[in-house]
């Protein structure tokens, strides 16, 4: 099958790669042709701009400065104009937009000495794309208006479609994602009324990239897989390598890492993507993100610091300020603030020159979260109500990030009822995670577009039949029996791909619905953890406020036995199985938490599962958790003395008669535990009722501590 599918894609490529190296030759022999010098000229430009395969860049470049030696011998104005603003383009491409500028600069010149309308309006676009790409922002956006505006009294529409492009991108990061949007489609409009494939390819990308912005993930998706149907297409090596590194973005922001890392590591495996350095360079930040996410420090690092390595060779401000804001973060999630803060100001002095607001936003936010974490209070409030102003009202993702930030400064700091507003703020705005409609959506589009290449194949393998049978027929009109056994082999193959067809859509079909199911039973999972988080912040909150000590320690319990069933809702949605809990690592963090919730150290607290699987259905998993709750905030509660010697066992081991869960103090104070143990408390309440409901037994032992042990019959 595999060799099949190989074969396949080398006659869908071959069309293509043939289109391409015969429009060359035909382009060659009009150069050898040419009786002028205007001709030739005019000529190997048009050379110059074949797209790769069947012309390199070094080939490009070549005929590109044969050409405006030419069009200069000639006096050609608008020759010598087309020519250095395709030589600055190429430049470009080589991120070289120093170099770029200059070649921008000389055909502007000329343009306006010749009133070349068309020549002046390019030459300001490629301005604003190279002034753009080296961070000045605004005065990006002034020079594309003025190209704009040329076209349009030039009445060159078909010319305005890259630059609706430019626009987009430049509104976008300058965090006016209504104005990048519209702009987006003003040039999506005119790309498809004059059939430009390859630039309505990159509007789609462009675009996805502002829906992925403004948390609208699953219009992106379909985007995205619309901009890499074309680049398939036309063999756009480079810019399949964009695409990629964009769709991989959008799982990044909707909280799924893992599916992004296929789609990254598909670019380095890419055979040109060694010559796109600019695009591996965001390459290499997207991977270091996702590794982050997926818990893999180390790899994380190593990328990170690649791609500042290439972007200070190129000389890409922005994207190293992208880096530099992402490098700062990881290390701020990983407890190593001074070093964050270092690299998020670097990150924020060339986000600052370029005066892109949303990214000047994100920096100030996480200067804030890393200047909390160091308990320097009023800075970290400083930059981040200064990161919120720059993005309030763009129903950003962005800016329900800030929420979140400001609410946990203002609990660290003590200043309650900040803290509320900020975090009511957060749980009424767009929820972090996509409803079931988006997600749908996500996984239907990427499905259909699978299907869709699954199908094509299927219809070049038809094609090629038919041709190979209509050849053997010319050449020989003997073999009319062996054409009709053909023909009746082709009928049978043709029932046979139906039936294939038939199946693998069933397949498909089956596998997306329980895929559907599983993300559902997920987001139900997430969705009650996050619940009982809420729930869980706000008995904090209310206990603050509270002087009653009574009431205060009533509170605080109540939270953590929210807790304890959160616990189990977040390992649910995080294991592969859905219907399981693995019990060692549950009783483990579980015990952990309340040691220091108390003020006690973890290791003071030893646990041991002996089961024949860790795996424990959620039906038992919940009651033994309160249970062990309840057992081990009462000892910490009662038991103890001296802090210092304090110990806590708690083991859980499968036997003949079923499981025993035993938790065992080595508290001094066995008059106070007995009178709990016995008292009708709202914990021992519970306990006893959770026993009986799991049909278990409950037996205390005081002889040396405070020994609970419950059988579960099986």
């Amino acid at each position: 099958m595999n060799r099949l599918l190989c074969t396949l894609c080398l006659f869908m490529a071959m069309p293509m790669l043939y289109a391409q190296s015969s429009r060359a030759d035909s382009v060659s022999q009009l150069i050898e042709k040419a009786t002028s010098v205007p001709e030739k000229a005019r000529q190997l430009l048009a050379r110059s701009r074949i797209a790769p395969p069947a012309r390199t860049a070094v080939q490009a470049m070549e005929d590109a400065q044969q050409a405006l030696a030419l069009f200069q011998q000639s006096g050609d104005d608008k020759g010598e104009v087309d020519a250095y603003l395709r030589i600055s383009g190429l430049y470009s491409i080589q991120s070289k937009y120093a170099i770029a500028l200059g070649f921008d600069s000389a055909a502007l010149g000329i343009a306006r000495k010749a009133e070349y309308k068309q020549g002046i309006a390019l030459a300001y676009s490629n301005l604003g794309r190279n002034v753009q790409q080296l961070g000045e922002l605004e005065k990006a956006r002034g020079l594309l208006m003025e190209s704009l505006q040329i076209l349009k009294d030039a009445g060159l529409e078909r010319e305005t479609a890259d630059v609706y492009s430019r626009l987009g991108v430049i509104n976008r990061r300058l965090s006016d994602f209504k104005a990048s949007l519209q702009y987006f489609d003003d040039g999506i409009g005119v790309a498809t009324k004059y059939k430009l494939e390859p630039l309505l390819a990159i509007l789609y990308m462009n675009k996805a990239n502002s829906l992925n912005e403004s948390a609208r993930f699953d219009e992106a998706i379909a985007l995205h897989i619309e901009s890499i149907r074309i680049k398939e297409k036309l063999r756009d090596e480079r810019g399949l390598i964009q695409s990629y590194n964009n769709i991989a973005n959008v799982y990044t922001a909707s909280g799924k890492p893992a599916e992004a890392l296929p789609y990254l590591r598909k670019i380095i495996a890419q055979p040109g993507a060694a010559r796109e350095r600019s695009s591996i360079g965001f390459t290499y930040n997207s991977l270091g993100t996702n590794y982050s996410l997926t818990h893999e420090p180390d790899s994380a690092e190593l990328y990170f610091k690649k791609a500042v390595d290439l972007f200070t060779q190129t000389g890409e401000q922005g994207a190293l300020g992208l880096v530099y804001n992402n490098l700062g973060n990881f290390y701020i999630d990983h407890s190593r603030y001074e070093e964050g803060l270092k690299f998020l100001e670097l990150a924020l002095a060339i986000r600052q020159k370029s005066k892109a607001r949303y990214d000047i936003a994100s920096t100030m936010n996480n200067i804030g979260a890393a200047l909390s974490k160091l308990k320097r209070y009023k800075e970290a409030e400083k930059y981040l109500l200064q990161s919120l102003e720059l993005v309030k009202g763009n129903d950003s993702y962005l800016e329900t990030g800030i929420y979140k930030r400001l609410s946990e400064h203002y609990k660290a700091t003590g200043d309650l009822e900040e803290a509320y507003a900020y975090q009511s703020k957060y749980v009424s705005s767009k929820d972090t995670l996509l409803d079931e409609n988006e997600a749908l959506n996500m996984v239907k589009a990427q499905s259909d577009y699978e299907i869709e290449k699954r199908e094509t194949a299927l219809t070049m393998e038809k094609k090629e039949k038919a041709i190979r049978a209509l050849e053997l027929e010319n050449r020989n009109k003997t073999i009319w029996f062996l054409v009709a056994g053909l023909v009746l082999l082709g009928a049978l193959l043709g029932l046979y791909v139906r039936s294939f067809r038939l199946k693998k859509k069933s397949a498909v079909m089956l596998e997306e619905k329980n895929k559907r199911i599983e993300t559902l039973v997920r987001e139900l999972h997430h969705r009650v953890k996050n619940n009982l988080q809420v729930v869980s912040g706000l008995l904090s909150l209310q206990g603050n406020r509270l002087e009653d000590g009574v009431a205060k320690d009533a509170m605080e319990e109540g939270r953590n036995r929210i807790q304890a069933m959160s616990m189990i809702h977040q390992r649910l949605y995080m294991d592969q199985d859905l219907a399981t809990v693995d019990m060692a690592d549950y009783l483990a963090n579980l015990s952990q938490s309340l040691a220091l919730s108390f003020g006690y150290g973890a290791h003071q607290v030893k646990t041991e599962v002996a089961l024949a699987e860790h795996a424990m259905n959620i039906d038992l998993a919940i009651p033994i958790g309160l249970i062990v709750n309840e057992l081990v905030t009462n000892a910490f509660k009662h038991a103890f003395r001296d802090a210092a010697q304090a110990a806590i066992n708690i083991s859980l081991q499968e036997k003949k008669e079923g499981l025993s869960l035993r938790v065992v103090d080595n508290g001094q104070s066995a008059g106070a535990a007995a009178q709990t143990v016995a008292s009708n408390s709202f914990g021992m309440k519970l306990v006893r009722t959770l026993v009986a409901q799991v049909n278990g037994e409950l037996q205390v032992d005081q002889q040396s501590g405070t020994a609970y042990t419950i059988l579960i019959k099986a």
